[in-house]
């Protein structure tokens, strides 16, 4: 998939966070390089952005990230950036594209799945224009969004002034080069926009749209567009299956600091070992037998929980996810669950004495790591079931109940209840799968990796 990226305007309305608007930081990254990584993971591989406005500056970022990507980003230059016309910039690549292609903006984000959607189900149109039907999305500034009107599939009136609307324009294109022809007419009749030439087809039928439904997308182009866009990207960082803990209290704080984060060059790496060193710390005080050291203890293996939260949401806020890294995340977490409940073990054998509470520590680490180990195999083979509960039993609720027992000073509590719950919710998992439903069996395949 070739893709075609306009980025040579200014961005006046967009100045107080950067004079380019391609090179805005948004959460880590600039606008384009946010394109650019969404697009390859849409299924796009050869890249074709137009610059203009501090082209300089903006090849720079461009090569960099060709360099540490391995991505084929070719620049060209539009000239006549200057006079505001968009078609411009999209007919400076007629003579590099010969096949169908998807035109995107850089100031524009969106759910990688839109592209993937677009372009199997695009057909013999000329182009096909991903519209969001969603008249009161909040998102929308009415004021500069371009407007559609359709029938029957086809678009039939597009502008920004347009009074009577259905859907919006989303940035998102396939197009076949018959659309550098539509552009070359509308630019001689002195209509250089990119909706001239897109109107000019859709007289002809020849303009089919592609709604969205719910799916995600920003057209980020001023402060408030910003603000928005960026509230929502962070809220779309809480996962299908986080527990109640982690949903309504973990989260919360653990997105705050990855915003924090995001804009340094910290990696997710780099925080799974910080919080695995956090929970070191917290066992160490629990194994010390006297109460302000568990107490101190508790919040410190909470505050890890919450930071275990940060490494997954910096990696998917800047594309660094990898397989390895989530597989190192569980291996840590897994060691840190070990120190956290053998530290509570040694805080109650010093204080009482007697082999029960080695014989009720050892069942606890035992029923947390089976616990942890059937997540990913429970969770993939069980994801409409899952949907339905309020409650997921897993290692957030295991370390604030921890950090409850030990503001309460109740360790013998925290061992026995993780000892009993988790064993037992880890044979209700194997009893629920050995006879699954074959209609859920058959979206949802194992998978071997280890879920934290």
């Amino acid at each position: 998939m070739k893709c075609v990226i306009i980025a040579a305007g200014k961005g006046e309305r967009l100045q107080e966070k950067g004079t380019s608007k391609p090179l805005v930081n948004f959460l880590g990254l600039p606008l384009i390089e946010r394109t650019i990584r969404t697009a390859k993971k849409a299924g796009a591989n050869e890249f074709f952005v137009v610059t203009g406005h501090e082209k300089d500056p903006l090849e720079a970022i461009l090569k960099k990230l060709s360099e540490d990507t391995g991505l084929v980003i070719h620049t060209i230059y539009n000239s006549e950036w200057e006079n505001g016309a968009n078609g411009f910039s999209v007919l400076s690549v007629k003579d590099k594209i010969k096949e169908p292609f998807l035109l995107l903006m850089s100031d524009h984000l969106f759910d990688p799945s839109i592209v993937r959607n677009l372009f199997s189900q695009s057909n013999k149109s000329d182009v096909v224009l991903a519209i969001d039907t969603k008249i009161k999305n909040p998102m929308i500034a009415l004021d500069y969004v371009t407007k559609v009107k359709f029938d029957n599939n086809k678009i039939t009136k597009i502008g920004k002034n347009l009074k009577e609307y259905d859907g919006f324009d989303t940035g998102i294109f396939y197009c076949k080069p018959s659309i550098f022809k539509a552009l070359e007419i509308c630019i001689k009749k002195d209509m250089g926009f990119l909706t001239d030439a897109i109107q000019y087809l859709a007289d002809k039928s020849k303009v089919n749209i592609f709604k969205i439904d719910d799916k995600f997308w920003a057209d980020v182009n001023d402060p408030e567009s910003y603000r928005k866009a960026e509230s929502e990207v962070l809220k779309n960082l809480n996962k299908q299956h986080d527990g109640i803990i982690a949903r309504y209290f973990n989260r919360p704080i653990s997105i705050w600091i990855s915003k924090k984060i995001s804009v340094t060059n910290i990696t997710p790496n780099q925080i799974s070992i910080f919080a695995f060193s956090v929970a070191c710390i917290a066992s160490l005080l629990f194994s010390m037998g006297s109460y302000i050291p568990l107490i101190i203890g508790g919040i410190l293996a909470q505050i890890s929980s919450i930071i275990d939260g940060c490494d997954g949401e910096v990696a998917r806020l800047k594309y660094q996810e990898s397989s390895y890294g989530g597989w190192f995340d569980a291996v840590l977490d897994r060691y840190a669950d070990a120190f956290l409940l053998f530290g509570l073990t040694w805080h109650l054998y010093s204080n009482d004495g007697g082999n029960l509470y080695l014989i009720i520590g050892f069942f606890a680490i035992t029923g947390s790591f089976m616990l942890s180990y059937t997540a990913d195999k429970y969770d993939n083979l069980m994801k409409i079931y899952i949907n339905t509960r309020n409650i997921r039993i897993g290692r957030d609720m295991r370390i604030f109940v921890m950090l409850l027992g030990a503001l309460l000073n109740q360790v013998k509590f925290i061992l026995i209840f993780v000892a009993v719950v988790m064993n037992v919710e880890a044979i209700r998992r194997m009893i629920i799968c050995k006879n699954p439903n074959t209609e859920t069996l058959k979206h949802t395949p194992f998978k071997s990796e280890i879920n934290s």
